[in-house]
């Protein structure tokens, strides 16, 4: 098979992160719930993958919270800060992870919530400027698009949201190992992050970085090993919002992902761009509608004649390719597009893909375009 789909997990793996899981699984131990030596070094592998997390996003002073992947990362960090009566501002770009929980609180009638439509494609710092109320608490806005690759101007948003006091809650899923993300330098408040998709661990990873001074309310009660006599949940992180056993192999496996990551990020995202410019530069010629951004890890596209799932169904069962197709758990900016019925095909790259795979792909779009016009 030929793997095109890395937005939504990636499939390579380095060696080290397959060597710390088989580790980790020999070793198998609760971190926090014992003395003995395996929970003692379980903890200690939770506590630096916490440190490696916040090295890797330049969060000099700031919480790291494990979750089990970034949709709930992001749910801690919308309804953990939610403010009653507060204001919301967000964008169509985002990914149902921010659109649910937001409408959730809209509709129970506890926020009021702006939604910004792009401007050719981009979220301009002015717009977000224009919409600030007396009462926004929070900006919650993606680090890069999971339907076109855009990543809005953070550093800009960022400054508007610090001189008036706002939230900024950043959605790093996509963006975290093809983008540099600077928590402090941006001013983010809230990032969230997926372990298992450009950081190359496993599925069950996510986490939540916030600032020292940001409040989070706990989602979910329940053990945390620590003030076990007490019948109300621990106050300070990362105990008050870690509630119950921790997924340490995953854990463990994102440290080392990460670690990788950092170590190859310029050779993995020079090959990107390569295989990225390649894709868009043939589209003209090939007749695609393309939707993504030349030199991001997406080439999302749509074919005349046929819908998104037709597509994504041939090339795998005849040709062996793996993409996704469909709406990509972001309606609104299908809506933007106009592609809500039929979606997009989303190809996505990552570390193992080779210029050969792509010119084999482009050559099975050539048969299905020719097939349309016949």
């Amino acid at each position: 098979m030929i793997y095109f789909d890395d937005a939504a997990t990636s499939r390579y793996k380095p060696y080290c992160v397959r060597r710390t899981i088989k580790d980790t699984l020999r070793h198998s131990a609760n971190p926090g719930r014992g003395s003995h030596r395996d929970a003692i070094r379980g903890a200690m592998t939770v506590e630096e993958t916490r440190e490696e997390i916040a090295r890797f996003v330049c969060a000099a002073k700031a919480n790291v919270i494990f979750t089990k992947n970034c949709t709930e990362a992001l749910n801690l960090a919308i309804l953990g800060t939610a403010k009653l009566g507060g204001h919301v501002i967000t964008t169509a770009l985002e990914h149902n992870s921010v659109l649910r929980p937001l409408t959730m609180l809209q509709k129970e009638g506890l926020i009021s919530l702006t939604v910004l439509r792009p401007n050719e494609g981009k979220i301009r710092p002015e717009e977000v400027l224009a919409h600030i109320r007396e009462k926004t608490y929070l900006v919650a806005i993606t680090a890069m698009s999971n339907v076109t690759g855009y990543t809005p101007p953070l550093a800009e948003i960022g400054e508007i949201c610090a001189r008036r006091g706002i939230k900024l809650l950043v959605d790093g899923a996509q963006a975290l190992g093809h983008t540099p993300l600077n928590f402090d330098a941006i001013g983010i408040d809230l990032l969230a992050g997926a372990g298992h998709k450009g950081l190359h661990g496993i599925m069950g990873s996510g986490f939540l970085v916030y600032g020292k001074h940001t409040f989070v309310n706990p989602l979910m009660y329940g053990g945390t090993g620590t003030e076990s006599d007490r019948l109300t949940q621990p106050s300070d992180p990362p105990e008050s919002l870690e509630s119950g056993t921790i997924a340490l192999p995953a854990i463990a496996a994102l440290k080392e992902g990460i670690r990788w990551t950092a170590q190859h990020f310029d050779e993995i995202n020079r090959r990107t761009k390569e295989i990225s410019l390649y894709l868009h530069e043939s589209a003209e010629s090939e007749k695609l509608e393309v939707y993504s951004v030349a030199g991001s890890p997406l080439f999302t596209f749509r074919i005349r004649g046929y819908d998104s799932a037709t597509v994504a169904n041939i090339l795998d069962k005849r040709y062996g390719i793996a993409l996704r197709p469909g709406l990509h758990c972001a309606p609104l900016i299908h809506r933007f597009f106009g592609t809500e019925q039929e979606g997009l095909v989303r190809l996505s790259i990552g570390p193992h893909n080779t210029m050969r795979e792509a010119r084999t792909f482009l050559r099975t779009i050539r048969d299905l375009s020719t097939q349309t016009t016949e």
